[in-house]
C-alpha cells in the first residue's frame, strides 16, 4: 500500500497544512499557536489545569511551559479551586478572553470557508466519518484483531 492510499497519510497531511495556516495567523496576531488550544479549551468558570492536557493531547511538561508563558503574557491566571485547594484552576484574564475571541473567530472563519468550498453535505459526511474513526480508535485492539468480526469496527460499519 502506498502512503497516499492510507488514512493516516491524509489525516497527517491535512492537519499539517491546517496547523500551519492556524500557526501563521496566530503568530500574526501575536499569540503562539500552542496557546490557541489552551485558550479555546479554558472554560469561563475556570478549568482544572490537569484537565487541559488530556483535552488537547498535550504532555504535562509542555502544558506547564505554555501555561507559564500565558501567565507571563497576561492571558491567564491560575487560582486554587474553591472546594479543593490542592487543585489549580486556569482562568482567562480580559486579555485572554480577547485572545480566545480572536482564536475562535479564526477557527470559525476557516471552517465556514471550508464548508463553502467543499459543500455542506461533504463536510457533514466528513465529520460523521471522523467521529466514527475516533470511536474505532478509542479501542485500538479492535484494529489489530485477527478476526474482523470480533471488532468494534465491524459493529460500527453495520
Amino acid at each position: 500500500m502506498k502512503p497516499q492510499e492510507t488514512i493516516d497519510f491524509h489525516l497527517r497531511w491535512g492537519w499539517t497544512k491546517l496547523s500551519k495556516l492556524y500557526a501563521s495567523e496566530a503568530e500574526r496576531r501575536g499569540i503562539p499557536f500552542s496557546y490557541v488550544f489552551i485558550l479555546l479549551h479554558t472554560e469561563r468558570t475556570g478549568t482544572p489545569s490537569t484537565k487541559l492536557g488530556p483535552k488537547m493531547g498535550m504532555e504535562s511538561t509542555s502544558l506547564s511551559r505554555s501555561l507559564r508563558g500565558m501567565e507571563d503574557m497576561g492571558l491567564i491566571e491560575r487560582r486554587p479551586d474553591d472546594q479543593d485547594k490542592r487543585m489549580m484552576r486556569v482562568f482567562l484574564t480580559d486579555a485572554g478572553i480577547d485572545a480566545r475571541r480572536q482564536a475562535r473567530d479564526l477557527v470559525v472563519t476557516v471552517n465556514e470557508r471550508l464548508r463553502d468550498l467543499l459543500g455542506g453535505e461533504a463536510v457533514d459526511r466528513l465529520l460523521t466519518e471522523m467521529r466514527r474513526l475516533n470511536e474505532i480508535l478509542d479501542e485500538p485492539s479492535a484494529l489489530l484483531s485477527a478476526d474482523p468480526h470480533s471488532s468494534k469496527a465491524h459493529i460500527l460499519s453495520s
